[in-house]
């Protein structure tokens, strides 16, 4: 599997630099989904992660919809972030009032963004048509695409496979939480996202567990 870790500080991506993870994705107060982490972190991230890295744009934890300076502030920060060698890509999530995604944000995206690949993330359970939100991140090509399972697992995946034929040019992450029987449907060319399973005692305030990591890499 591609395997993607979390890391909330710089002491993380130390750790996950010598685990068998593929990927890292830097963000800070993950207990709230994850908000942009400081310009002086994001700048030392680019210079001590040894992995591909990218950085969480989310100002605020108001569901995802923003002031209009919020979002010029994300503008701006995507704009700053694109200039360093290091960063590999952003993870994004704006959406309108309506429940729709905002392309007004993902245009401007598109203007500043230089060669960053785009995540979309958890956003995208809060909208109101799916299938329309997908063509939207098509549209403006969005990358990857970070989806929860639900309860039932076995049906959730198959729909991820469905999406996967359907949408041939996004990445689906299939975002892992503290319950890890879903290892065993896991293929070994699917995408996975974790973040509390890669910590000790799978807790968000514990410390990041390599053993953890490489433990789930081999499943």
């Amino acid at each position: 599997m591609f395997l993607e870790v979390v890391a909330t500080s710089l002491a993380d991506i130390r750790k996950i630099n010598n685990s068998n993870a593929n990927k890292i994705q830097f963000c800070k107060n993950l207990e709230t989904g994850g908000l942009t982490p400081n310009i002086d972190d994001i700048l030392v991230a680019n210079q001590i992660a040894q992995k591909p890295i990218d950085i969480m744009i989310r100002t605020s934890d108001d569901n995802y919809i923003f002031t209009e300076y919020e979002l010029r502030k994300q503008i701006q920060m995507i704009s700053m972030i694109s200039k360093l060698s290091n960063i590999d890509g952003v993870v994004i999530g704006v959406l309108n009032n309506d429940s729709t995604v905002n392309e007004t944000f993902l245009e401007q995206v598109n203007k500043v963004k230089g060669n960053l690949k785009l995540t979309f993330h958890q956003a995208l359970d809060q909208v109101k048509d799916f299938k329309q939100a997908l063509n939207v991140l098509e549209k403006y090509n969005i990358d990857n695409v970070l989806l929860n399972v639900s309860e039932n697992l076995e049906t959730s995946l198959e729909t991820i496979k469905q999406l996967k034929d359907s949408y041939p040019n996004i990445k689906f992450f299939i975002n892992i939480g503290i319950d890890s029987d879903i290892k065993q449907y896991i293929k070994s060319k699917d995408c996975v996202h974790i973040s509390t399973l890669a910590r000790i005692d799978q807790n968000l305030n514990s410390e990041i567990s390599i053993e953890n990591i490489n433990s789930f890499k081999e499943k």
